[in-house]
């Protein structure tokens, strides 16, 4: 499999598990509109970029990925800095983000590991683009 493809399959799973928090996240929804908002244009990132890798791959569309998979990390661990925002303390906010096993989320009426399971298969998805688009690059420089 091209490493262009392995991306684009990844980005556009990455877009679907956003899909799943959209629909599932009751807190997300009622709660954090602009997240939610913000989430939506995410997911349509992911398929454009996932798209574009498999319509038009190479070197180019390669560092999109990479570097939309950094930013989108560094935005994902970032939200545990709005938590105060939302009334949680940070750990609180970290435990409904990344915890699949907490019970905070449902309690506040989100399925078990929602949206916990997603956002940490978004990020492992996100370390795997990087991985590949940085072998990539690698595997393309002058010898």
């Amino acid at each position: 499999m091209k490493p262009s493809h392995a991306v684009g399959i990844l980005l556009v799973v990455s877009g679907i598990l956003g899909i799943s928090i959209l629909a599932m996240d009751q807190v997300l929804q009622s709660g954090a509109s602009q997240h939610y908002d913000a989430l939506i244009v995410f997911v349509i990132i992911d398929f454009l970029i996932g798209g574009m890798s498999f319509l038009k791959p190479g070197s180019s569309l390669m560092k999109v990925a990479a570097i939309w998979s950094l930013l989108r990390i560094i935005l994902q661990v970032g939200d545990v800095f709005l938590g105060p925002m939302y009334q949680f303390t940070y750990a609180q906010f970290a435990d409904y983000l990344f915890n699949p096993a907490s019970t905070l989320p449902t309690s506040l009426g989100n399925p078990t590991g929602i949206p916990a399971i997603p956002v940490d298969i978004i990020l492992l998805i996100g370390l795997a683009v990087l991985f590949i688009a940085m072998k990539h690059r690698h595997s393309e420089a002058p010898k």
